[in-house]
């Protein structure tokens, strides 16, 4: 004689839940900051490392336009690289918990494709800000420059000027570093005769810089 719950406690144990490719995570990770998370069933991180990504482009991009540099960009990559190694780290905690609590393929579905369009959205919006930021700062950045070269330039005047060895016409620039030189398409030399000669730069760029 058997009894059902005899039937229960015979039954063959469930299969383990299959462990998610570190790969595709990785991958995700790549395409989408965050979403390999998801794949892993740890779908908070996604969202906190998305919301990380977002805020740290943000930054870099106001600080780019605030100080003419591009080395705020550096953000960014930096965070990428953390996510990516907090990835391996938490994928590693997963896989020792044999990946429970399960999350259900539709919500990771979701979660992922809406990761994708409201990223879509975003990147745009970056885009809006974050490049005339980096033409503002590469600009300049160039102008200033340029400016030490004229600078430099003035400063071989005066000092021809002193060795009385000069006259209104070209710049005497044979003292300027060769890096200086190559940016310069002509410079022509004023007031040789005054206190402080003038100078009128013009670089390759296709800007002209005249001192004082």
């Amino acid at each position: 004689m058997s009894w059902p719950e005899d039937a229960t406690r015979q039954a063959p144990a469930p299969a383990a839940t299959r462990a998610p490719s570190a790969a595709l995570g990785y991958l995700l990770n790549v395409l989408l900051p965050g979403a390999g998370f998801t794949l892993i069933n740890r779908w908070g991180w996604h969202l906190g490392w998305f919301g990380i990504q977002v805020g740290l482009y943000l930054v870099a991009s106001i600080l780019s336009g605030a100080t003419g540099t591009l080395l705020p960009l550096a953000l960014p990559f930096v965070g990428f690289i953390a996510m990516l190694v907090h990835f391996g780290r938490v994928y590693a905690e997963q896989r020792a918990r044999h990946f429970q609590p399960p999350l259900e393929l539709a919500v990771k579905l979701v979660l992922i494709l809406g990761h994708f369009f409201i990223g879509f959205v975003l990147v745009g919006i970056l885009a809006a800000v974050l490049i005339p930021n980096l033409l503002a700062a590469r600009t300049r950045a160039q102008q200033t420059g340029e400016m030490a070269v004229a600078r430099a330039a003035q400063l071989q005047a005066v000092t021809a000027q002193l060795d009385q060895r000069v006259q209104d016409g070209p710049c005497p620039l044979e003292g300027l570093p060769d890096a200086y030189r190559e940016q310069i398409a002509s410079c022509t030399l004023t007031n040789s005769s005054g206190a402080v000669p003038s100078v009128s730069v013009t670089f390759h760029s296709g800007r002209t810089v005249s001192l004082p």
